[in-house]
């Protein structure tokens, strides 16, 4: 009971938020059970037919449910079926084998601490300012948010995605985080908002803590590195508390952990992979270790699509001729996910040497070399543990080569959605071990000083006055070079290592939720009619509307309004256009930033929008032609023709809100 007491914290520290954010301890126990027996149990029978040799019963529990993560995606046909032939077939690994290391109470108390601090920032940033459903008044919902829940609704109902807005026009995307959400609700019958909103993101916040945690240890060969990897990625802040992505210095853990869930998930499974690289390249492998290797690299493509550039990358540096095999392995990969998930298309990337710094530098050479100067410290200074790596083999120089590469990879790449951020996160966790190995040891008093430092920094106003950004840089450069000159990692670099720890605490006390500015505030008549009509609806018919832009706020032109199809779960004919590939690639060919402000296909919107504010029998009729069943009016947005109601039935109304059903099509 004592070695189990940390991970009963955990679960209790989950439970707990969770019951006092009135979530029902029926879908808790529900999740709880889908985890263990469709994703956990499967997955570590899994992995133990796959690994090389046993090493610890928290690497086949934490690396088992990641490879019970990718197995799910790829048994959606049978997803009833696969725990149980799972269990069938690979029965022989129900017993427990004799594990040669056990981690100790310390190791098992700091990643439990990390893990808490992290689940803490998303509970109070994230879970507690975003209900499920709006019931009591408005809810500000940051718009990525209902983009992805429609997402996740859509694969919930449908064997392959569409953009949920645009009918059935494919949707080539990263889609396998979403992919487990559907699963997860088809399996419990959860609420897909409750497992969005409140039971997915926790779980997925603990997974990724040990499997760094893990991950490290595997690597470096030392235990104690795993739970510094793993605080120097979910713990620690960057080195100044730098404004909101997105924006130059944007961040690592702070906002991208929540607002978009393919980071976390692709995260977690990041993990596993670089442990299985790194064995591989100590040549440590046999011919399960490439079945594993290609099963992991297989889910890291579905999860999100910088994670194998930077890992390929990383290969290259540590030399073809040992690592080419994995380069091979990985590349195949690569190559199947960009033909059947990404449609051989660049998701709007384009080559565009530091357009991240557009904003100030206007390409002047001396001011882009400062930028540089401060971005490497501001994003990277937690990884300057590397610096006081001993020995560099194959998978030193491995872990640097992806870590360097997507920091590389975001300041030479622009996207007009920011989106090159993710290549500096996918190649964190490279870095974070190598910087972990770097840090043989953590004096004590270097990490009391830094909570004091954090203390202090959380006073600061945002962004920080530009003297003590300058200040802040100057003394963590004067501290490495000490550092570097004495060849030790003294308590002052751990002091400014961890002096970050701020970061996260001021971001969820000062901008839960980024605040109000890029969001869509969505009425609970509005959740109501969506919900209603999923109530009475089949996922084959579908939805009409005149909303296609956000309607108020800040964002009240952008056509980011996605809260028919998140809260409906169904395909709507023609709503909100600005994430699509048409979008991505409008705005990559033109260099805007942004979705597209304008519809490509202006006389389809005519069609569309025609139909309700001056309806006719062959209007309505080209509708019902393209399995249109429903309508869904915001009067907020444009108030319908009255004649609608004498061709179509009106079945429901509240407030802005009205619904309307085609009966037939119209002659």
């Amino acid at each position: 009971m004592t070695r189990w007491l940390p991970a009963l914290t955990v679960a209790a520290a989950v439970t707990v938020p969770l019951l006092l954010l009135k979530t029902d301890i029926s879908d808790i126990a529900a999740y709880g059970a889908y985890a263990a027996l469709a994703v956990v149990g499967p997955g570590v029978l899994i992995y133990r037919a796959l690994r090389r040799s046993p090493h610890s019963l928290v690497e086949d529990l934490a690396f088992g449910t990641a490879v019970g993560l990718v197995v799910e995606t790829a048994a959606r046909p049978v997803f009833w079926a696969w725990p149980i032939l799972a269990v069938i077939l690979l029965r022989r690994h129900l017993r427990t084998p004799d594990y040669p290391q056990r981690p100790t109470i310390g190791w098992s108390w700091a990643v439990a601490g990390v893990a808490l601090g992290f689940v803490g920032y998303l509970g109070w940033a994230f879970m507690r300012v975003n209900p499920p459903v709006p019931e009591r008044g408005p809810v500000d919902y940051m718009i990525d948010q209902l983009n992805l829940l429609a997402v996740a609704g859509d694969l919930e109902h449908h064997a392959t995605l569409a953009v949920p807005e645009l009918g059935d026009e494919a949707l080539p995307y990263h889609w396998f985080a979403y992919a487990h959400l559907a699963a997860a609700g088809r399996l419990t019958g959860i609420d897909l908002p409750v497992l969005w909103f409140r039971l997915d993101l926790p779980a997925l916040a603990v997974l990724a803590v040990v499997l760094l945690a893990v991950a490290a240890w595997r690597v470096t060969g030392r235990a104690w590195a795993g739970p510094v990897a793993a605080a120097l990625m979910y713990t620690v802040g960057e080195t100044v508390l730098p404004g909101r992505a997105p924006a130059f210095f944007g961040s690592i853990t702070v906002y991208y952990s929540w607002s978009s869930r393919s980071v976390l998930y692709a995260s977690a499974l990041s993990m596993p992979l670089i442990a299985v690289l790194a064995q591989i390249l100590r040549q440590r492998s046999t011919a399960r270790t490439w079945l594993l290797l290609a099963l992991l690299a297989a889910g890291v493509a579905g999860a999100k699509s910088t994670v194998l550039p930077v890992a390929l990358a990383g290969l290259v540096c540590a030399g073809p001729r040992r690592a080419w095999r994995a380069i091979a392995v990985l590349a195949g990969v690569m190559g199947l996910a960009l033909v059947f998930l990404y449609g051989r298309e660049g998701g709007g990337l384009t080559w565009k040497p530091f357009g991240i710094m557009a904003d100030f530098a206007r390409g002047r050479p001396l001011v882009i070399a400062a930028g540089l100067g401060a971005y490497a410290i501001a994003m990277g200074f937690r990884l300057a543990g590397a610096l006081f790596v001993r020995e560099w083999g194959p998978v030193e120089r491995f872990l640097a080569g992806a870590a360097l590469a997507g920091f590389a990879a975001t300041v030479l790449i622009w996207h007009n959605s920011w989106g090159q951020h993710f290549f500096a996160i996918a190649g964190f966790p490279f870095g974070a071990i190598l910087s972990a190995a770097g840090l043989r040891r953590v004096p004590p008093a270097g990490v009391a000083a830094a909570v004091g430092l954090a203390v202090v920094a959380w006073n600061f106003t945002i962004p920080p006055p530009r003297l003590a950004i300058y200040g802040v840089y100057g003394f963590a450069a004067l501290v490495l070079v000490v550092a570097l000159a004495t060849r030790r990692a003294p308590a002052a670099l751990v002091v400014v290592l961890f002096a970050g720890g701020a970061g996260l605490p001021y971001d969820a006390v000062h901008h839960a939720n980024l605040g109000t500015a890029y969001h869509v505030r969505v009425t609970p008549d509005q959740a109501a009619g969506a919900r209603w009509l999923r109530a009475h609806s089949t996922p084959d018919e579908y939805v009409a509307t005149n909303v296609h832009r956000v309607g108020s706020g800040r964002q009240a032109d952008q056509s980011l309004a996605y809260w028919i199809s998140a809260y409906s779960e169904r395909r709507v004919l023609l709503g909100s256009w600005g994430y699509s590939p048409e979008s991505n690639a409008i705005q990559a060919a033109g260099g805007g930033v942004g979705p597209a402000r304008r519809y490509w296909d202006p006389a389809r919107l005519q069609a569309n929008d025609l139909a309700l504010y001056e309806p006719t029998p062959t209007r309505l009729r080209w509708l019902w032609d393209r399995r249109v069943r429903w309508i869904l009016v915001d009067r907020a947005q444009g108030r319908e023709s009255p004649r609608l109601a004498d061709q179509t039935a009106l079945v429901w109304s509240a407030g802005d809100i009205v619904l309307y059903r085609l009966t037939g099509p119209c002659r």
